[in-house]
């Protein structure tokens, strides 16, 4: 078999016009001289992998190559390929991670035919670098606190070589990058500047990022705040709780009344929004070279403080205190259904009948035939013959019989359904906020930028009743028995819960607070609430 393959084999290499390559390579392959080969435009990075290739010379001028290169065809199995700081399989060589920062690093190659090993060739390979990189922005944001942009990271190499970096919340090749911000956060391939403008240093957001396979590149993103953008300060009541819708009532057994359906939940009512206290000042900031408005807000609820800077300019700020939606009542319970009724009672009645049937009798009756017979002397002649035969006849005889007689009572009432549950009121919204906005005397002129709205909490929708069960059908008798009464479906509380109030705005005047201190945090100083009808 063995013989007959290699014959078939080389016939087939005959027949395809490749017997004297073929030949060559399966037989004949004595280079005298290899050279690595690798494509310069190639990066070869830590923790990636390349391509590479041999070339080998033989006697009159003949040149082969491996597979992989253009018009190479010799396997891989006939060289022997070492790599110092990488591994190799099938012409790639995978650099070691470890390789980092690549920078003046190396890796070496060494390939010898494996049957001639004193043809051995080495190479050392310089580990690519970046020589510059960028983090360039892909969307419109606002340069303010609080705006999200979102990049992508431009690499050039020093072989030349260009890589961009997109999606960044899924690329494994961003670990390859030290990423620092300052002013905000970088979290899945996003910058996001603070909301705090007071951790914001000279009004400037950074994002830096630094090359970890040459420290001596990095690029710093700057965002210079302008505050030109439309600030949304809301807040609202707590929405009531939703309304437990009530139990079903269980079904009836034979002959029983369903259960009645349990009321549903009152839904709970809206909270009512905070009282909002807003102070706003105008000053110039020196370093931004423009006006700016200091806006100081307090939850006068909570306490809490919020600040913000707005460019007059450009910019607006938006305020909203609004109750609490109340939640819907719960809807009510269906009623159970009736069981069906009791059949009536069966029972016997034994009854003696007596019935006339027909049955057959057999009797001999004598009957005269006529034949034509030959006598003695050979003529033709009839004779009467008396036969007797036997017929059936029938007769009426009275036979008497036992029979049962099936009889039932009248089929019971079945059972009534059950009531089915009240709706459960819904909650009331609750009220809007007050908001008071003061306005220094110098800020008045730019009052048409902020716009407050306070509306009351929307009112819950009431449950609906829940439907009474089916009267259950009457049980099984002469006659049936009738079915039991629908029960009731309970009572549904129209429309919806009253919403809540709406809270005012006020609009006032207040002295200049805001007072820039170099040294120190700003710091907004309040003035007791002023007279509402000052201004």
């Amino acid at each position: 078999m063995k013989t007959k393959f290699a014959i078939s084999f080389f016939t087939f290499l005959l027949i395809t016009g490749f017997a004297n390559r073929a030949f060559g390579i399966f037989f004949s392959f004595k280079p005298d001289s290899i050279r690595i080969e690798i494509d310069p435009e190639q990066l070869i990075l830590p923790g990636e992998s390349f391509d590479m290739g041999v070339i080998s010379y033989h006697k009159r001028g003949k040149v082969r190559k491996t597979l992989g290169l253009k018009g190479g065809f010799v396997l891989w199995w006939r060289y022997k390929v070492e790599v110092v700081g990488g591994t190799f399989a099938s012409g790639k060589v995978f650099v070691n991670e470890q390789l980092m920062p690549s920078k003046g690093k190396f890796i070496e190659i060494k390939v010898f035919p494996k049957k001639r090993p004193k043809l051995m060739t080495r190479v050392l390979i310089p580990l690519n670098y970046e020589t510059e990189v960028l983090f360039r922005p892909l969307n419109h944001f606002d340069k303010a606190p609080g705006s999200v942009v979102k990049g992508e990271i431009v690499s050039k190499f020093d072989n030349g070589q260009i890589r961009i970096l997109k999606k960044l919340h899924r690329n494994a090749e961003v670990e390859k990058y030290r990423v620092t911000a300052f002013g905000g956060n970088f979290d899945k391939g996003r910058f996001y500047i603070d909301p705090d403008f007071l951790n914001i240093e000279n009004h400037t957001a950074s994002l830096v990022v630094q090359s970890l396979r040459n420290y001596a590149v990095a690029d710093t993103f700057n965002v210079k705040m302008d505050y030109k953008h439309a600030y949304r300060l809301n807040f609202s009541g707590t929405g009531g709780f939703l309304g437990f819708s009530g139990s079903n009532g269980i079904s009836g057994s034979t002959g029983s009344r369903g259960g009645d359906g349990q009321p549903g939940q009152n839904g709970g009512p809206g909270g009512d929004a905070p009282d909002v206290g807003v102070w706003i000042d105008l000053y110039f900031d020196s370093l931004l070279n423009c006006n700016l408005l200091y806006v100081f807000a307090e939850n006068l609820f909570t306490g809490k403080e919020s600040r913000y800077l707005v460019n007059p300019t450009g910019g607006s700020f938006y305020i909203s205190s609004v109750g609490g939606n109340g939640g819907n009542g719960g809807d009510g319970g269906f009623g159970g259904n009736g069981g069906k009724g009791y059949d009536g009672r069966i029972w016997y009645e034994q009854k003696v009948i007596e019935k006339v049937v027909k049955k057959p009798r057999i009797r001999r009756v004598e009957k005269k035939i006529t034949k034509k017979v030959v006598d003695a002397e050979g003529k033709e002649k009839e004779v009467v013959e008396t036969v007797w035969e036997e017929e059936t006849y029938y007769v009426d005889v009275i036979e008497r019989e036992v029979i049962s007689i099936k009889h039932q009572e009248p089929g019971e009432r079945g059972g009534d359904g059950g009531n089915g549950g009240n709706g459960g009121f819904a909650g009331q919204g609750g009220n809007g906020g007050n908001i008071f906005l003061y306005f220094t005397e110098d800020s008045r002129v730019h009052e048409n930028i902020f716009t407050a709205r306070t509306t009351g909490g929307t009112g819950g929708l009431n449950g609906n009743g829940g439907s009474g069960g089916s009267g259950g059908p009457g049980g099984d008798g002469e006659p049936n028995g009738p079915s039991g009464y629908n029960g009731s479906s309970g009572y549904a509380p129209m429309g919806w819960a009253p919403d809540g109030w709406d809270g005012e705005v006020f609009r006032g005047t207040t002295d200049e607070f805001y007072i820039i201190q170099p040294q120190e945090e700003p710091t907004a100083e309040k003035n007791a609430l002023p007279d509402i009808n000052s201004y």
